[in-house]
């Protein structure tokens, strides 16, 4: 006799709910580049439903409930070679995939005329030949080689681009390729919000070129904030706003053809002297060894020459005046935003503030559908599994924006919920299989509403 069996439902009835809600999205951005793979559909379903789980490698998933294939579409138990494949074969396409992404979403009217770019990165355990190298580590893991990658989202949280780029390449030249990769879709005037790290005058040249608008951060570097703090401070007819919780003052500039926003805020002011004033306490603290050695006539340091050793020694120096922390510059409380929109400075902010939901979305992807470490290694692969946790993301962002008022929006809290919302198959010994959905919470309810009756079994009530 079969033995009864239970798998969670909720990541499967998010992703078919999304997938429906498009007209069949999975099938027209991967239905095109299957080929002759078989059941390469419902392998990319799988890949997604397991991002939206327990995350397990590849080679596990074979392991699954057959009830739980046929659900996805599945002919047969697919094998652990049959779903490397299938990541190969995105990431071979993955250009032509974002492509049809987007135009799926062109269709539907969901790409904002305001989107946020960002740029991450997510590093590999073992040597990755391909895409790996060494740069700077978002992750703080400067030892492993790493990948690169950019997301443009819209301001109505529906991601719209991604670009992959070798471990090594900056912000400031990623941007180029995340500028042609999203704009291909983007309407005239269209406002991009980006930070400092991709804020050089080429980049700003290329987006007016393209018919664009930018709002970004200026970098602080002391000299030229302080020449326009300056400005700002001689001028006695400032904009004065409050924004979560903070009073700002604000003056606007005109400087080649793009406005200067100087904003002040007190609160802020204060808050960063304190964070710098902690971390002069603890460099003090941290020299303590350094002090008993000197008072004690130790050397500190030694250095080889020809005719010996040069032998470093210390020396106290006792002043009455507080040691100067070298942490403040005077830029405390101020921050610049450049953009070619004359507005509002009120509104300006607000826009610039919506950077955080690019920030989630990147958080999302690494946290809550596990992106790191990548243990894939080959370039096509490494390139098919970003696209498949960014577009499992996308679907997450999508049914939360098309719920009626989900109560969750945390991916690795809502991942607990669909969890806990499971299907078990019954087999009686003389009787015919049926199914049972249990554990359907008020959250799940919430973000996937009535959807969820279509996985009830319809025939148990004409059984009893």
């Amino acid at each position: 006799m079969t033995q009864n069996v239970a798998f969670g439902l909720g990541n499967l009835a998010l992703v078919d709910k999304a997938d429906a809600d498009l007209g069949g999205y999975i099938n027209q951005v991967f239905g095109k580049i299957k080929g002759r793979t078989k059941d390469f559909v419902p392998a990319v379903k799988l890949l997604m439903y397991n991002r939206l789980g327990k995350c397990m490698a590849i080679d596990r998933l074979d392991t699954c409930p057959a009830e739980l294939f046929g659900m996805l579409g599945f002919k047969d138990t697919p094998c652990t070679r049959t779903l490397n494949r299938a990541v190969e074969r995105v990431g071979m396409y993955n250009v032509f995939v974002i492509e049809q992404h987007q135009r799926v979403l062109k269709r539907h009217g969901l790409i904002s005329d305001t989107q946020i770019i960002d740029f991450s990165s997510s590093y590999f355990e073992g040597e990755a030949e391909a895409l790996g190298a060494r740069g700077y580590s978002r992750d703080g893991k400067p030892g492993k080689k790493q990948i690169v990658w950019g997301i443009s989202t819209g301001i109505n949280d529906i991601p719209t681009a991604l670009t992959i780029q070798k471990g090594n390449v900056q912000d400031k030249k990623h941007f180029k390729s995340m500028l042609k990769t999203a704009g291909a879709v983007l309407d005239k005037n269209s406002l991009l919000i980006f930070d400092c790290g991709g804020n050089t005058q080429d980049n700003k040249r290329r987006v007016r070129e393209k018919g664009f608008h930018f709002l970004t951060l200026r970098a602080k570097k002391v000299g030229p904030y302080k020449k326009l703090i300056a400005i700002f401070n001689a001028m006695g007819d400032r904009y004065r706003f409050e924004m979560n919780g903070r009073d700002y003052q604000c003056v606007k500039l005109s400087e080649n053809d793009e406005f200067q926003y100087i904003y002040f805020s007190e609160k802020l002011e204060t808050e960063q002297l304190e964070i710098k004033k902690s971390k002069f306490l603890r460099e003090l603290e941290n020299n303590e060894p350094l002090l008993k050695r000197t008072l004690k006539g130790k050397p500190l340091a030694e250095y080889p020459s020809r005719d010996g050793n040069i032998i470093a020694k210390g020396i106290l120096q006792k002043t009455i005046d507080e040691l100067p922390n070298p942490h403040v510059n005077g830029l405390e409380g101020y921050f610049i935003l450049q953009s070619s929109v004359d507005g509002d400075p009120e509104e300006i902010l607000r826009l610039y503030k919506n950077r955080d939901k690019a920030e989630k979305l990147i958080r999302n992807m690494k946290e809550g559908t596990e992106l790191r470490p990548i243990r894939h290694w080959s370039d096509d692969a490494i390139r098919g599994y970003v696209v498949l946790v960014f577009l499992t993301n996308f679907l997450i962002n999508l049914t939360l924006l098309r719920a009626k008022s989900p109560i969750i929006r945390n991916v690795k809290l809502l991942k607990k919920f669909l969890s806990n919302l499971t299907v078990a198959f019954v087999y009686p010994q003389k009787g015919f299989r049926f199914h049972i959905i249990a554990n359907i919470s008020d959250e799940i309810r919430s973000i996937l509403g009535d959807y969820i009756d279509k996985y009830r079994d319809k025939s148990l009530e004409l059984r009893w």
